[in-house]
């Protein structure tokens, strides 16, 4: 097998790792709206009026240790082995979603929440830059909509299996059930080799920037236009997706 096919062969492993990542990652993001009804019976009373805001705190527990982790994850992921950042990533949250199955307590719960957030925080940033060095820009579209097709699978999947787990074997057990295939997909990401270590990058490396030329980026109109729209974008669509389990279970 010459050059050329090896690391063809080796980009499109890469994909395929990556993309069953990205459908766990969605998995374990949405599992827990469909658990949220039980979670909510299982620590507070049916009398409790403020049950739904306290399980509320959960989605914020996930988003906000995202929201702050990515950032810095993203700067590590810079300097240093992506690969064993994402491996790292995803081992920290699978072993955090097994966790919350065995949360004793709403308040380990919320633990275990952060640390999915910390865990898919060190993932997002780092596995499209991947592909990115992997593939020639005239096939990265088509790569990076494969890659993102995991975002609308994994989350339907998420309601899926975790209703269903859910009604027959309870909430707990739908953590315990997608840690296993995390871990072992996190291990393999420490036999991979990142494109820029490799080599191929290398030569090309741009200098290091400075806190400075981030902040730089908020200059830019169409970068805070794109900032501002995700952000609303979340805001709808975390809102409907983290409550439309409570909604249609109080309905039927």
């Amino acid at each position: 097998m010459g050059t050329q096919a090896r690391l063809a062969s080796g980009a499109r492993a890469a994909l395929l790792l990556l993309l069953a990542i990205n459908l766990f990652n969605y998995i374990d993001r949405q599992i827990l709206a469909a658990l949220e009804p039980d979670i909510r019976a299982s620590f507070f009373a049916a009398s409790d009026v403020n049950a739904m805001t306290k399980t509320g705190l959960l989605g914020d527990a996930f988003f906000v240790t995202y929201m702050v982790s990515a950032p810095i994850l993203g700067f590590l992921a810079d300097r240093f082995s992506r690969w064993i950042i994402v491996g790292s990533a995803v081992i920290l949250w699978s072993l955090a979603s097994g966790g919350s199955g065995l949360a004793a307590t709403f308040a380990i719960l919320f633990a275990t929440r952060i640390c999915v957030g910390i865990g898919e925080g060190g993932y997002g940033p780092a596995a499209p830059t991947i592909l990115s060095d992997l593939f020639p820009i005239e096939t990265r579209g088509r790569m990076m909509a494969i890659f993102y097709t995991a975002i609308p699978v994994g989350s339907a999947l998420g309601y899926v299996i975790g209703g269903l787990i859910g009604a027959h074997l309870g909430w707990r057990w739908a953590f315990y059930l997608v840690a296993p295939p995390g871990l072992l997909l996190g291990l393999l990401c420490f036999f991979q080799r990142d494109p820029r270590v490799a080599g191929r990058q290398l030569a090309l490396a741009s200098p290091r920037r400075s806190v400075g030329d981030y902040l730089k980026l908020f200059r830019t109109r169409s970068y805070l236009i794109n900032c501002i729209a995700q952000t609303l974008m979340t805001f709808v669509t975390g809102g409907l997706g983290y409550w439309i389990s409570a909604y249609l279970n109080y309905r039927n």
